[in-house]
């Protein structure tokens, strides 16, 4: 599970971001079965909150710009996420972070891009800025 051009949005700066957030996943799986284990793993966690937190920012204020109506629900999608990552950052102290734990993120990503991001295209192809 990963990229694929179903998850295009037509917006490049957009889907950049998300292809990035994607190989950050990439590389947090990979680390899960690295030598040196301890240090690359928490580099990689750290390397996604860090950059979904930049996504999530960049994608809220654009679609706080063309006053998306259901931003807010938006917003909270992205929060979820966010507490899944720190959730997953505080276990990963005290045992391992595993595939499964990697997978969920993945599909919550796929999910969230498929359905959340995709619904608010429409909207932002007929606002005052059109984009796309």
């Amino acid at each position: 599970m990963g990229w694929t051009d179903e998850l295009l949005t037509g917006i490049a700066e957009i889907d950049a971001q998300h292809q990035v957030l994607f190989d950050c996943l990439k590389r947090l799986e990979e680390a899960i079965t690295a030598e040196d284990r301890w240090s690359v793993l928490h580099f990689a966690l750290e390397e996604v909150a860090d950059f979904a937190r930049i996504h999530f920012a960049v994608e809220e204020s654009l679609l706080r710009l063309h006053g998306y109506p259901a931003l807010d629900a938006h917003i909270a999608e992205h929060r979820a996420f966010s507490q899944d990552l720190r959730g997953i950052k505080e276990r990963s102290i005290r045992s391992d972070v595993t595939d499964e734990m990697v997978h969920f993120l993945k599909k919550w990503l796929v999910a969230h891009i498929g359905k959340s991001d995709h619904a608010y295209l429409p909207h932002l192809r007929t606002a005052p800025i059109a984009i796309g």
